[in-house]
């Protein structure tokens, strides 16, 4: 047989960059790669886009995880095996900083995956960046399959600087711009999928922070969703250092804030709601802002900042909505002191974020993507599915082994070991009898020789 195709795609996040190392037999199925994960490389430090001034660094960053990249895949696949540099939200940031925001850039949208629903047996998902979002089906049998009459599962992102829905709506999508079609394992899709840039989660952090600056009056910041008894300096230019938020013209860069933590549950949730327009206006039915959004079906998978940031408050094992709410509103009641004699081996970062995220996530979920308790249960909170990450770059590299010419191997048939050992003694057997014969017919012509004499 011949030896196993790879791919190599660059997660270059807002807040961090990963290399995956991916793997699919040479023979595809229906045109697609059966794409398995090998190993995930997390790269040190910030995302390659904090590298804006110092290209250079940002190559050097990647070099550890390109190294053991070439210790997986072998010597004589090395030259042909793709790499891909994922350019998501980060990116886009970057552009918009530098005067360039309109030159398109992809997008990381999340996709949705067909799989007969979540109890045991088979389960699928996708994601990808847009156009290229993908999908496929995965039993734990490691078989990828053509999802024949399976449910087809949504799927949300939260990255650090954009947030991402995608599933298959029950009504035909209005929006051209949010709708997306694709083929993967020879079965066509067509989704809703939408990206909302600065509303990830550090970016929408940033912006809660300079909404409550530019509500006071002073330099003086009460946060209502940081704990009691926090407190913390942070300059204006440091604050507005995103294309998310822009600053006051009559805000001096070197004036200090100083930020100081009220712990109020209610004004938190107020605050941050405040960042949306959830007004859909003429275009009905919307998520928010405005955009155009079919109302959410069927099952969801919730990962990447979804997953990390209800992890830490062990909320992703599917618990009642009421039981989410008292746990955000408990831990946005605590105090900074509190806070760390739960959580002493914590950051300083994360504690101080653990309330404005977990309600920033409750907010985007149940106000702008519109789910409710009815299809809340419906939303599942995972990390992996059968020992791979689930993130755009899988599906990525799914749609990408599409364009990947396969490689067809030689035919070559194998015996059976029983058929074997009965074709050898056969075929001595027949060799034996043809000495025999030979030999007999020898005898047979010296023997009449004789009598003529």
């Amino acid at each position: 047989p011949l030896p196993p195709q790879y791919g190599l795609v660059f997660d270059a996040g807002s807040t961090h960059t990963s290399l995956y190392i991916y793997r699919w037999p040479a023979d595809k199925e229906n045109g697609t790669g059966i794409v398995s994960q090998v190993e995930a490389c997390s790269v040190s430090g910030p995302g390659i886009s904090s590298y804006a001034d110092d290209p250079a660094g940002a190559g050097a960053s990647l070099k550890p995880c390109l190294d053991r990249a070439m210790k997986i895949v072998p010597a004589e696949e090395q030259r042909k095996t793709p790499t891909y540099l994922g350019a998501t939200a980060g990116m886009r940031l970057l552009r918009y900083r530098h005067g360039q925001a309109g030159t398109s850039c992809p997008s990381r949208h999340s996709c949705t995956a067909p799989g007969p629903g979540l109890a045991p047996g088979p389960k699928g998902w996708a994601t990808g960046p847009n156009p290229c979002c993908v999908l496929g089906q995965f039993s734990f049998a490691e078989k990828w399959e053509h999802p024949q009459d399976a449910e087809v599962l949504g799927a949300l992102d939260l990255g650090g600087a954009s947030t991402q829905i995608t599933f298959q709506p029950g009504v035909p999508v209005e929006d051209r711009n949010t709708s997306v079609f694709f083929r993967l394992y020879g079965t066509n899709y067509s989704l809703y999928s939408h990206s909302y840039l600065c509303y990830g989660r550090s970016q929408a952090l940033k912006m809660l922070l300079a909404a409550l600056h530019q509500a006071s009056s002073s330099a003086q910041i009460s946060h209502p969703c940081y704990p009691k008894g926090y407190q913390e300096n942070i300059t204006v230019a440091e604050l507005y250092n995103s294309p998310c938020v822009r600053a006051p013209s009559s805000a001096s860069p070197g004036l200090v804030l100083t930020v100081t933590g009220t712990g109020d549950p209610a004004a938190c949730g107020a605050a941050i709601q405040r960042l949306f327009n959830f007004s859909c206006g003429a275009q009905r039915p919307c998520g928010f802002n405005g955009v155009y959004q079919p109302p959410v079906r069927g099952q969801f998978f919730a990962f990447s900042g979804f997953y990390h940031s209800l992890h830490f408050l062990n909320l992703t094992g599917r618990p009642s909505l009421s039981l989410v709410n008292a746990t955000i509103r408990q831990i946005c009641t605590n105090s900074w002191k509190q806070m760390h004699e739960l959580f002493p081996t914590v950051s300083r970062t994360q504690l101080r974020d653990t309330c404005t995220t977990s309600s920033y996530i409750l907010t985007l979920l149940l106000h702008g993507y519109k789910f409710n308790y009815t299809t809340w249960p419906n939303i599942h909170f995972i990390q992996q599915v059968a020992n791979t990450d689930v993130g755009w770059t899988l599906g990525y590299m799914l749609n990408l082994t599409n364009m990947i010419p396969s490689e067809t191997p030689t035919a070559v048939t194998e015996l059976p070991r029983s058929i074997w050992i009965a074709a050898t003694v056969l075929l001595a057997i027949m060799l034996i009898l043809t000495f025999c014969l030979l030999t007999a017919t020898c005898c047979q012509r010296n023997s009449s020789g004789y009598e003529q004499l």
